[in-house]
């Protein structure tokens, strides 16, 4: 009876050996087999999309912003319901300053004495003729009579608006940039989404658009803004050559000093550290 039942139990130890080693097997197999690779046409098309609902979300979130500081503006001012004195009015300290010196460009007999007078002004500091064009940055005033004279516009819309209209203009120039980057640095426009509302919400703590139109701050802030995108895109782009570079400088960047005594040297730099940092970005990159 004992032989039997060995007998019995010996083959079923088999069957579950095989049946373990044919899943194994199989599993094995599962492994080594290549993942099937997705047609290049659709990647492209993947690609393509992607950039054109990223390219439409940057551009929406600019106008939307223009939108709301225009509303935001109109019902804070009443501003269409004013008469053109009271519109000036509403731009309070330094704004009427600056504001001032666009007005006399445009009421000026001509674009060669209007910058003369802007640059031999006597009127802002008393007894003194200074170049208020170079003093207080008043370039932007400058470009913006220029083209308000230049496209036309005067024939259609009031100085004041136009005015406002520019510097709300660059204020969506600002938030399209601002999701251009994040995208850039993030790989996703939902990055630049979450940027752009984080933007939004922290408004009063990063822009006093709002309060104080013709600041000098809103006519720099956008085109620093674009600057950084530029260049955060042109980096990214060549982060593998610049790591490639830095890769063979970094085997080599060892840099010792002796102490006092001079008998054992002071290592100042790893040079470890530096070509994993490298190597790090040379792996990111490919």
């Amino acid at each position: 009876m004992a032989k039997e039942e060995g007998t019995s139990v010996e083959p079923r130890q088999r069957k579950k050996q095989r049946t373990s080693g044919s899943q194994e097997a199989k599993a094995e197999k599962i492994r080594r087999t290549p993942a099937p690779e997705r047609a290049p046409k659709y990647v492209s098309f993947q690609r393509f999309a992607k950039i054109v609902i990223g390219c439409l979300a940057a551009v929406i979130s600019g106008m939307m912003h223009v939108f709301y500081l225009s509303a935001y503006h109109e019902r804070k001012f009443w501003f269409s319901n004013r008469q053109e004195l009271e519109r000036e009015i509403t731009f309070q300290g330094d704004s009427a300053i600056y504001y001032s010196y666009y007005k006399d460009m445009l009421k000026a007999p001509s674009f060669e004495r209007g910058v003369y007078e802007l640059t031999h002004n006597n009127k802002t500091i008393s007894l003194k003729t200074i170049n208020a064009m170079q003093q207080m940055s008043l370039y932007p005033e400058l470009i913006a009579s220029v083209l308000y004279q230049a496209t036309g516009s005067n024939e259609v819309i009031e100085p004041v608006y136009f005015y406002i209209g520019i510097v709300f203009g660059l204020q969506g120039m600002y938030v399209t940039a601002l999701f251009v980057t994040s995208w850039l640095m993030s790989g996703t426009w939902l990055a630049g989404m979450l940027t752009v509302a984080w933007f939004l919400i922290n408004r009063v703590d990063t822009t006093r658009i709002e309060y104080s139109i013709p600041l000098r701050e809103n006519w720099a802030l956008p085109y620093f803004a674009c600057q950084v995108a530029a260049l955060t895109g042109y980096l990214k782009r060549n982060l593998n050559t610049y790591a490639e570079v830095l890769l063979p400088v970094a085997e080599y960047l060892d840099v010792h000093f002796h102490d006092g005594v001079g008998v054992q040297p002071l290592r100042l730099v790893s040079s470890g550290s530096i070509p994993a940092a490298a190597r790090y970005l040379l792996s990111g990159t490919k």
